[in-house]
C-alpha cells in the first residue's frame, strides 16, 4: 500500500511544484557577462562532452555525455550507464528532454531512445534502422519529435512515424538541432540544406535564398518573444516576416561559426561563436567575454536556463559550466594584483581603484583598467588611500609617501625629505584651512602646496583614519585608540580614548552622530557619549574597515567576514531597549564575492559612487553593491529523498514499505535542487515516531539512525535556498520496521497475562490460608502484607530486568538516564554512556543457533555487569545484541578507559565464534560519550554521540572502543 500512496503523493507534489515554482528572473541584462557567478564543474562528469541539458520536474539537472547519463542535484553528479541500468544499451548519451509527467526522455548514439520514470529506465521502440537519436523536443500538442540517423520522427499517442518527402522534408541528411516554438511549430537545422520549419502538418525548407547567412546550420533557439534564431557557419540570423535577417547589433559575429545559441526568459540571446568566447545580445547591447575559466578556446555544445535563472553551459571537452545571478558583483582586471585597498570616485568623474601591488586603476567597461600614465609616476605600486580635493587634484597614499596629481595628471611626491613623519601613509582628510591632512605610520601632517606641517602631538602614532568635523576638530583614528586635534591641542575627544581599540573609519551622520568602524565592531559618539555596538550587534571581535550609508536606512560595512548590512533603526531599537540583539546580514562568496576578506586598516577601502552604488575593496577585486537592485532568489527549492541505505544496502526510496526484522542502521540521503549558491542551501529533518523535534542539518545532506525500535515512521526533510526561502512541505518517506519474534506484541501480552495469572493465584492462595487461620487474623494479615510487599518488589524487579540476561532492560536504562541527567545537571557533573554491540552476532546466531546466541548474550551481560566500577553504574540490555552502560560522575577519559576494559574482558571470555571475520572468538565494539548536562544538550544527544562513536568503531574494524568526536 505504501508504494502506491507514495507514488501518488510524488506525482501530486510534482504537479504542485510546476504550478507554484514560477520561473525566477534570468541573468540580469545590464550586468556584464563576467560579473555573474561562474562555476566550473571540472572533471566531475563521466566524460567532458555535454551534448544536451534538461531539468526534470523535481528540479534535478540532467546531462547527456558520451560517458553516460549524468544527474546533478546540487552536490556531485550521479552517473547512469549500462553498469547500473542494464536496460541501457549505450553509454554514449546524445540528448535529454523532460516530459510533462515528471519523467525524462533519453537519446543515445547507438542504442535508440529510452524513457525514465522514477528510477526505471525503459527502451522505447522506434522504426527499423534507427539507432541514433540526436535531438528531442515536445510540441504544444504533446507530440514528441526526434532527430535521428534515419531522419525526423514524430511520436503521437506513443506511435512513432518517420517523416519524409511526402511531408515536405528534404532527402535524408544530418540534422544538427531541433527546437519547438509557442505556435506549435518545429524548427530543424538540416546541415548543408538550411532550416526546416514544420507547421500544421507540412514542412518548408529555408535556405540562403531566404536570408540564411549559410546553409551550413549548426544551432537553433527560440527567444522570449517567440522569434526563431539560427546559428550558421557564417553567423547568426533571426526569422521575421517570412525570411531570415541579420541583426546589425550582432554584426561582430558575421562570418563566424555559431555552434550554439540560446534565448533566455528575459529576452537576451546568447551565442557561442568559435574562438570568441560567450556573447550576449541583451536590451539592445551586444557584448562578448572570453575570460571565463575553462571556456577560452572551447566549443560550446549546449545551453540551458533552469527555473532559478541559472544558465548552464555544456562544452566539448571542459565539461559543465554555470552562470548564476548574484546579489553582489565582483570586478577584477588583467593586473598583477587584484587586491583592492582603496576606492574613490572623483566628484562627477572617474572611479579610482587602489591596489596592493598594481598601483592605480579605473573602473571602465565593467573591468578594472590599469592607469598606466599615473602608475609610472608613483614611487610605489602599493596604494593605501585615495582622495581628491576641491582643486581636482588626486591624492594617492602608498608605502613610499604621498603622491599628488594635478588636473593634468602630473605628479608630485612627498616623503621624509619633504617633512612627512613617515613614508607609509594610510589616511587623508581635506583640511578646512587648506591642503590635505595626511595620516602616516608615524603621525599626522598637513600638506598645503609644497609645505608639510607635522602635528607634533601625534609623532610616532600609527594613524589609520582622519576626519575634520564642521567645528574644525580633527578626529584621528589610531591603531590603538582615538585622538582629536582642536586649536592646537591633542586630546581624547572628550571620551575614554578607546584604548586598545583600532579605529579604521569615520562616518558622520546627519543627526550629528559620528560612527566609527573599529577592530571590535561599530562605535557611535554623540554629544560626548560613547556607545559600543559589539556582540549585541552581532560583532564577535570582527573588525569594521569601512562604513557607508546607502540612503535607504541601512549602514553597510566591510570586514574579514565579508560585507555586512544593519538597519539604522536596529541601532535605535537597541538604544531604547526594545530589542536585545541585532544580527547583521552578511554577504560572502555565495552572494558573488570572489573572496570574503575585506581589505582595510586604511582610510578609503570603500566608497559610495554618484549613482548610489557602494564599492568595497576585497582581497580579490572590488565588490559592487547596488542597494536598489539586490536580486534575490524567491524560489523555495524542490526537495527529494535521494537514497536509502538499510544496514549498508541500497533500497529504492520509492519502494520502501516494510523493513526488517533486525534492522540496525538506516541512512537517508536527501537533496534540495537549488543551484544559485548550492553551498548556502540548508536542511532540517525529523523522524516522526522517534525524534521529538527537528534536527538542524546545516549544509549536511544525510541523516543516520541506529537500532530503532519496531514501529511505523515518517521521515521528513525540508530545505531553504541561498536567501533563506524554505520549502516547508519538503519531502517525506514512510516505512515500517518489523519486530523480531521476542519484540512482538503477542509475546509481550502473553508474558503479562502469565504474570497476572500467577499473581492472581498467589492472592487466592493467601486469602484461603487467611480464612483458615481466623484465630491468628492480626498476625496473619501482617505476615501476608509483608509477603505482598515482597511480591511487588519482585514484580518491579522483573519489569526492570531483561528476561534473558538478568540485567536491566532498555526501559529501566532510559528511566535511570533521565534521573541521572537531572541530578548531574544540578551538580554540574559529567555523565557518561557506553553503547556496546556484539560484533557479527547475526553470523553467530546463524552458526550456533538462537539458543547458543542467547547463552552467549547472557554470558557477556554477566561479564559487563561484573566489570562495572560500583553499584552506582548500570548495565542494561539496550536491544538485540546491543548493551548500554550508564556511568555517573564519569568524564570522557574514564569512560573510554572502562570501555577498553570491557572490550578486553569480553575477549578473555574466549567464546568461540567460527563465523566471525574479526577473530575466532566473540568480540564487542564500544562507543563512549560523556557530557555535562549543566552545559546544555539532552539525554538523546548523549546517546546519539555514543552511537556515532560505536558506528565508527565498527567501521574501523570492530573489536575496539572509540570516544565520541
Amino acid at each position: 500500500m505504501f508504494p502506491d500512496v507514495r507514488r501518488a503523493c510524488a506525482l501530486l507534489a510534482a504537479v504542485l511544484c510546476a504550478l507554484v515554482l514560477l520561473p525566477a528572473h534570468a541573468l540580469e541584462p545590464r550586468r556584464a557577462i563576467g560579473q555573474f557567478t561562474h562555476a566550473w564543474y571540472e572533471n566531475e562528469l563521466p566524460q567532458g562532452t555535454v551534448l544536451s541539458i534538461a531539468q526534470q520536474a523535481d528540479g534535478a539537472i540532467w546531462l547527456a555525455t558520451y560517458g553516460g547519463l549524468a544527474r546533478h542535484s546540487g552536490d556531485g553528479f550521479e552517473t547512469i550507464d549500462p553498469r547500473v541500468a542494464p536496460a541501457l544499451k549505450s553509454s554514449a548519451i546524445t540528448a535529454v528532454s523532460a516530459d510533462r509527467r515528471g519523467g525524462m526522455w533519453v537519446g543515445t548514439l547507438n542504442g535508440g531512445l529510452y524513457h525514465r520514470q522514477g528510477r526505471t529506465l525503459d527502451p522505447v521502440p522506434l522504426p527499423g534502422g534507427i539507432e541514433s537519436v540526436f535531438g528531442i523536443v515536445s510540441d504544444t500538442a504533446g507530440g514528441l519529435w526526434l532527430t535521428t540517423n534515419a531522419g525526423v520522427v514524430r511520436m503521437a499517442d506513443g506511435r512513432p512515424r518517420l517523416l519524409g518527402d511526402a511531408d515536405g522534408f528534404p532527402p535524408r541528411g544530418f540534422y544538427r538541432a531541433i527546437v519547438a516554438d509557442r505556435a506549435g511549430g518545429i524548427w530543424i537545422a538540416a546541415d548543408g540544406v538550411g532550416v526546416v520549419h514544420w507547421q500544421d502538418g507540412r514542412a518548408r525548407v529555408y535556405d540562403e535564398r531566404d536570408g540564411l547567412p549559410s546553409n551550413a546550420v549548426y544551432s537553433l533557439a527560440i527567444d522570449a518573444t517567440g522569434t526563431a534564431w539560427v546559428g550558421t557557419q557564417a553567423g547568426p540570423a533571426f526569422f521575421r516576416d517570412g525570411r531570415f535577417q541579420r541583426d546589425p547589433r550582432a554584426a561582430a559575429l558575421d562570418g563566424r561559426r555559431i555552434y550554439t545559441l540560446y534565448g533566455d526568459r528575459d529576452g537576451s540571446v546568447w551565442f557561442a561563436p568559435l574562438d570568441v568566447g560567450l556573447c550576449r545580445l541583451a536590451a539592445g547591447h551586444f557584448s562578448c567575454d572570453n575570460t571565463l575559466a575553462g571556456l577560452q578556446g572551447e566549443t560550446v555544445r549546449s545551453m540551458f536556463e533552469d527555473r532559478e535563472g541559472n544558465l548552464w553551459i555544456g562544452t566539448t571537452s571542459s565539461g559543465l559550466h554555470r552562470l548564476s545571478p548574484s546579489k553582489l558583483v565582483t570586478v577584477t582586471g588583467q593586473m598583477v594584483s587584484n587586491a583592492v585597498r582603496a576606492v574613490h570616485q572623483a566628484p562627477g568623474g572617474a572611479l579610482w581603484i587602489g591596489t596592493d601591488g598594481a598601483g592605480l586603476s579605473r573602473y571602465d567597461g565593467a573591468v578594472l583598467q590599469p592607469a598606466a600614465d599615473y602608475n609610472r609616476q608613483l614611487p610605489s605600486q602599493l596604494v593605501r588611500a585615495i582622495l581628491s580635493d576641491e582643486h581636482r587634484q588626486l591624492w594617492v597614499a602608498g608605502t613610499e609617501g604621498v603622491t599628488r596629481f594635478d588636473a593634468g595628471g602630473r605628479a608630485r611626491t612627498f616623503g621624509l625629505a619633504e617633512g612627512l613623519p613617515g613614508t607609509i601613509v594610510f589616511a587623508f582628510a581635506p583640511a578646512r584651512q587648506g591642503g590635505m591632512w595626511t595620516g602616516t605610520l608615524q603621525g599626522v601632517a598637513r600638506i598645503e602646496g609644497a609645505r608639510v606641517e607635522v602635528v607634533e602631538g601625534t609623532r610616532g602614532d600609527d594613524t589609520r583614519a582622519l576626519y575634520e568635523d564642521p567645528d574644525g576638530r580633527l578626529w584621528i583614528g589610531l591603531r590603538s585608540g582615538l585622538r582629536c586635534l582642536y586649536r592646537g591641542v591633542v586630546d581624547t575627544c572628550g571620551t575614554d580614548g578607546l584604548s586598545g581599540t583600532s579605529v579604521f573609519a569615520f562616518h558622520p551622520a546627519a543627526d550629528g552622530s559620528l560612527w566609527l568602524g573599529t577592530s571590535v565592531g561599530i562605535v557611535r559618539i554623540r554629544d560626548g557619549k560613547v556607545t559600543r555596538y559589539l556582540q549585541r550587534a552581532g560583532f564577535h571581535g570582527d573588525a569594521v574597515f569601512a562604513l557607508l550609508d546607502d540612503g535607504r536606512g541601512n549602514l553597510w560595512f566591510s570586514s574579514n567576514r565579508g560585507i555586512g548590512r544593519l538597519a539604522k533603526a536596529g541601532f535605535a531599537a537597541l538604544d531604547r531597549g526594545t530589542v536585545q540583539q541585532l544580527a547583521p546580514h552578511w554577504y560572502g562568496t555565495s552572494d558573488g564575492m570572489l573572496n570574503a576578506q575585506g581589505n582595510g586598516a586604511s582610510q578609503t577601502p570603500a566608497a559610495r559612487s554618484d549613482d548610489g552604488r557602494l564599492w568595497f575593496g576585497t582581497a580579490k577585486g572590488v565588490v559592487i553593491v547596488d542597494p536598489a537592485r539586490m536580486q534575490g532568489n524567491p524560489q523555495p527549492p524542490p526537495v527529494s529523498i535521494e537514497r536509502l541505505r538499510v544496514d549498508g544496502v541500497d533500497v529504492d526510496p520509492q519502494r520502501t514499505g516494510r523493513l526488517g526484522p533486525g534492522v540496525e542502521r538506516l541512512e537517508l540521503h536527501f537533496a534540495a535542487m537549488s543551484y544559485v549558491a548550492p553551498s548556502a542551501v540548508r536542511y532540517r529533518y525529523k523522524l516522526e515516531g522517534f525524534d521529538r523535534s527537528w534536527s538542524e542539518a546545516g549544509a549536511g545532506r544525510a541523516a543516520y539512525y541506529t537500532n530503532l525500535p519496531p514501529g511505523d515512521y515518517v521521515f521528513r526533510v525540508m530545505a531553504s535556498n541561498n536567501d533563506g526561502v524554505w520549502n516547508k512541505e519538503g519531502a517525506q518517506l514512510r516505512f515500517t520496521l518489523l519486530p523480531r519474534w521476542h519484540q512482538t506484541w503477542w509475546l509481550r501480552t502473553l508474558a503479562a497475562l502469565v504474570a497476572l495469572g500467577l499473581l492472581a493465584a498467589l492472592v487466592r492462595l493467601r486469602l484461603r490460608a487467611a480464612r483458615a487461620r481466623e484465630r491468628a487474623l492480626t498476625h496473619e494479615v501482617a505476615q501476608r502484607t509483608d509477603a505482598l510487599r515482597e511480591a511487588n518488589a519482585r514484580l518491579q524487579h522483573l519489569a526492570a530486568s531483561d528476561a534473558l540476561t538478568g540485567i536491566a532492560n532498555r526501559r529501566e536504562f532510559t528511566r535511570c538516564l533521565k534521573l541521572a541527567w537531572d541530578d548531574h545537571a544540578g551538580r554540574d557533573a559529567p555523565l557518561a554512556v557506553l553503547l556496546v554491540d556484539v560484533d557479527e552476532f547475526k553470523a553467530y546466531n546463524d552458526s550456533y543457533g538462537h539458543l547458543g546466541g542467547d547463552t552467549a548474550l547472557a554470558t557477556i551481560a554477566t561479564r559487563l555487569a561484573d566489570s562495572l566500577r560500583s553499584s552506582e553504574d548500570l548495565a542494561a540490555r539496550y536491544g538485540g545484541e546491543e548493551f548500554a552502560v550508564l556511568l555517573p560522575d564519569c568524564d570522557t577519559d574514564a569512560a573510554l578507559a572502562l570501555a577498553c576494559r570491557l572490550v578486553a574482558d569480553v575477549q578473555h571470555l574466549a567464546l568461540p565464534h567460527r563465523a566471525s571475520s574479526v577473530t575466532d572468538i566473540v568480540t564487542v565494539s564500544v562507543g563512549a560519550a560523556s557530557l555535562r548536562p549543566a552545559h546544555g544538550g539532552t539525554p538523546d544527544a548523549l546517546l546519539h554521540a555514543a552511537d556515532a562513536a560505536l558506528y565508527r568503531a565498527k567501521g574501523e574494524g570492530r573489536n575496539r572502543a572509540l570516544p565520541a568526536e
